[in-house]
């Protein structure tokens, strides 16, 4: 039973960490390749840490499935009598809650928001994860494609 509880533990932190999609500057999505997409040149404004929360699949259901689980090993615990009720009712609480705190968890991750004025006259905003080093008054290219923008060296 503990085996199976801790499987599927694992499959929940794995199913977390599947679903996060970024949009790094050095990661191209498959619909950007060999598409033309635009460059303009920019002088770095401002940069400032952030933290990029990534929108997991389904959080909730992740959490109710986790809780069923729970719940089901929880009851195949303690024998017959009324203590499977309560021990399904602790370990469904506990293992939804486990499960939802895990994935928030592994969901941040560190970025970068980036302020940049345009050759072209315009200021513009652009997060992104924190892969590639930028300061005031470095000279940089805004990527545009179809998935978005990105700044680069």
């Amino acid at each position: 039973m503990t085996r199976l509880f801790f499987s599927f533990l694992l499959l929940s932190v794995l199913n977390a960490c599947a679903n996060v999609d970024f949009g790094s500057p050095n990661t191209y999505q498959r619909a950007d390749v060999q598409h033309a997409g635009t460059v303009q040149q920019a002088t770095v404004v401002r940069v400032r840490s952030i933290t990029i929360q990534a929108s997991s699949g389904n959080p909730a259901l992740t959490s109710l499935v986790s809780a069923g689980v729970g719940a089901f090993l929880g009851s195949r615990a303690v024998g017959n009598g009324n203590g499977r009720y309560i021990a399904a009712a602790v370990g469904g609480g506990g293992s939804g809650f486990v499960g939802q705190a895990i994935s928030q968890g592994l969901s941040r991750h560190a970025g970068l928001e980036i302020v940049v004025h345009t050759d072209a006259g315009r200021t513009l905003i652009v997060s992104q994860p924190d892969d590639q080093p930028f300061a005031p008054g470095d000279r940089v290219l805004l990527v545009s494609s179809g998935s978005g923008v990105r700044v680069t060296h």
